[in-house]
């Protein structure tokens, strides 16, 4: 984790370093180690150092080659070093050392744009090409970095992170309204737009190339929707997982620092933290000290104590505990103040006392089970294909496995939602979700969206396309690529990364890991769905995870946190004095109206509730990015931040 800022002018003319420095310090709080710029007449680069393995002690950033024709900056980490090593050193190339930013440098002299489908790893780079006279700019196949910039046809200014840009007075802050609509409807589609108009974000598994004057784009990876393994019996998918599971948290264990690991309770942390220990215990990892965080929520539903200490006790760890006691707007404001962007999702904030205490311990690197659920949880989509193959006793056999009785209303529902609709043309399944989105909308959904503003923006056919558009798909793999695309949970990551980044740490994610999804995605449907989700994962962490958690089917809801930030007396003072309002956005009636019926959720169950609060709570986020990011006057006072170093009393 590092941050990385620079600037290219296309048109000749001296970087202003002065600008350089000021994007570069922007970002400070993501360099640690140090911080470091270059300039080479129209290009100039900066580079935050966040040291997190045992090489990166030795990296020097930015970094050029021994001729000086190339000079890249990174933030990143590549995972298969071995082999990208062998692979440049059998072209006659010369590795000057063996840090990760030098193995990035020499993939690209070998391979030019080709390098990145090569890298395994999280990164988002740039690289100077002086003979070529462009700049090349590259980001992860699953968007583990973030990578944002600006590009006015003379000028390509870059970043990390969103604010930087704004240092230079030429970055105009005009509201980008399509992408508010999709946060207002909470429907997070575009993988490129910001709240910016002018200010884009590099799509995962892209590369861009700036030369003469333009932009060229280029996807240099997707997933192979063709490919699928098929062994004779499920002991052999399980050992293969489990060989790819095991390798991908190896990876994620290379640090010259204890490592620190979210345990939730839940079956993916769960089985992160339990992989790393078994890993340690073979000897296939040096063991610098391994540490687990969790939050506790005594009293409520989503507390997972039980669970958590199955884990701690299995393997004996040194664990810490946290108690959540709800946050107030301040914080989330004076997040939109720095970061000129949306705040951290309620949620997101609870990790607060965590990543405090993480960086008084001085850990830099935390695991997490992230991208466990959209890779390993089955889609009932997969009986369609049944029927295209003529399958029907395949079909029987599936219904059964699965537990559907089509002698009950749910199961004929179920039958002909996932078997019969997909079948039918596009056309017949796009006019049927028309319909529900029409009965949607009576209902009430996205009601309090302007109607003139919902026209203006065609906030429809931006939606339409979405995970959420209510248009079945054809395959359950064809399920799986629009969630792995999906805009929000790209978003969420990215607010992710921002969120470690603030505490001088870099989150990991074994699940997210590109070969983990290229294995999911070939992997049989009975693999991942088998009665219950994530048959893989279960039985591969046979005699290394506690059975308790191996083979519980429910799984913790957490909107307890949103609930109650939207409820706070804080958030109605915000309502009632809409900016949004005057701007045409929202109806600010309905939004009121909306806040007044959140406080009759007694008796209910928190997940109904979520499902209203989640729309309110994009007003809430956006009126707070756009009184600080716009200069109006705050509505609420910050607050003092708790002390992550005591259990806060829930």
């Amino acid at each position: 984790m590092s941050g990385i800022a620079g600037i290219y002018n296309l048109d000749g003319a001296l970087v202003d370093r002065a600008l350089l420095e000021r994007m570069t310090g922007a970002l400070a709080h993501r360099g640690p180690d140090g911080i470091r710029y270059w300039v080479d007449g129209p290009v100039g680069m900066g580079h935050c150092m966040l040291q997190t393995t045992p090489e990166s002690v030795y990296e020097r950033q930015p970094l050029t080659d021994d001729s000086g024709n190339l000079c890249l900056t990174m933030d990143g980490r590549v995972d298969n070093r071995e082999e990208l090593i062998a692979a440049i050193e059998s072209k006659g190339s010369r590795l000057r050392d063996h840090t990760d930013a030098e193995i990035v440098l020499k993939a690209y002299e070998c391979w030019g744009t080709e390098c990145p489908t090569r890298i395994i790893g999280d990164f988002s780079f740039v690289i100077w090409d002086k003979r070529q006279r462009q700049l090349f700019c590259a980001r992860d196949a699953v968007g583990n970095k973030p990578f944002v910039y600006h590009w006015n046809g003379r000028r390509l200014l870059f970043s990390s992170e969103l604010h930087a840009l704004f240092e230079d007075a030429g970055t105009a802050r005009e509201p980008n309204e399509g992408m508010i609509g999709e946060y207002l409807a909470v429907n997070i589609t575009h993988t490129e737009e910001t709240l910016y108009r002018g200010i884009l974000r590099l799509p995962p598994a892209h590369y861009m190339i700036v030369r003469d004057g333009r932009i060229r784009k280029h996807c240099f990876w997707n997933v192979d929707l063709g490919k699928e393994i098929r062994y004779r019996s499920d002991d052999e998918y399980v050992e293969h997982f489990t060989q790819l599971f095991k390798e991908c948290v190896r990876c994620s264990l290379r640090s010259h620092r204890p490592i620190g690991a979210y345990l939730s309770g839940g079956l993916d942390s769960s089985s992160v933290v339990s992989m790393a220990k078994t890993i340690y215990a073979e000897g296939l990892a040096e063991d610098r000290g391994f540490e687990t965080f969790s939050m506790l929520y005594p009293g409520l539903p989503c507390d997972e104590s039980r669970y958590i200490r199955e884990v701690v006790e299995r393997w004996n760890l040194h664990a810490n505990y946290f108690c959540v006691d709800g946050l107030s707007l301040g914080c989330f404001q004076e997040q939109a103040q720095f970061y000129k962007d949306l705040s951290d999702y309620p949620n997101g904030n609870d990790s607060g006392p965590i990543r405090k205490s993480a960086r008084k311990k001085q850990l830099r690197v935390m695991l997490t089970g992230f991208g466990g659920d959209e890779r390993l949880s089955g889609s009932l989509y997969y009986l369609a294909d049944f029927a295209r193959k003529g399958e029907v006793l395949s079909l029987l056999r599936e219904l059964r496995t699965q537990n559907l009785q089509l002698t009950n209303k749910q199961g004929l529902s179920k039958l002909l939602h996932y078997f019969v609709v997909p079948l039918l043309p596009i056309g017949v399944r796009a006019l049927a979700a028309g319909t529900r989105r029409r009965a949607a909308r009576r209902r009430g959904k996205h009601c309090w969206i302007n109607p003139d503003f919902a026209r203006r923006i065609n906030l429809e056919e931006r939606l339409g396309s979405s995970l959420y558009a209510d248009v079945p798909v054809k395959s359950s793999r064809e399920w799986f690529r629009t969630l792995f695309n999906n805009g929000g949970q790209i978003h969420a990551m990215e607010l992710e990364d921002r969120s470690a980044a603030w505490y001088g740490q870099e989150q990991r994610h074994p699940f997210r890991d590109r070969r983990i999804v290229e294995l999911c995605f070939a992997l049989p449907e009975n693999q991942r769905l088998r009665r219950y989700q994530k048959f893989v994962l279960r039985q591969a962490m046979r005699g290394c995870l506690p059975a308790v958690i191996r083979e519980r089917r429910d799984k913790a809801e957490f909107s307890e946190t949103l609930l109650r930030v939207v409820e706070d007396q804080s958030s109605k003072q915000v309502f009632w004095n809409l900016q949004l309002e005057r701007l045409g956005w929202v109806d600010g009636d309905l939004v009121r109206n909306g806040y007044s019926e959140m406080g009759q959720r007694h008796g209910q169950s928190n997940e109904s509730y979520a499902s209203r609060a989640w729309p309110l709570w994009m007003v809430l986020a956006l009126e707070l990015w756009f009184t600080q990011a716009f200069g109006v006057q705050p509505l609420v006072s910050p607050l003092v931040e708790p002390d992550a170093s005591q259990v806060i009393r829930n």
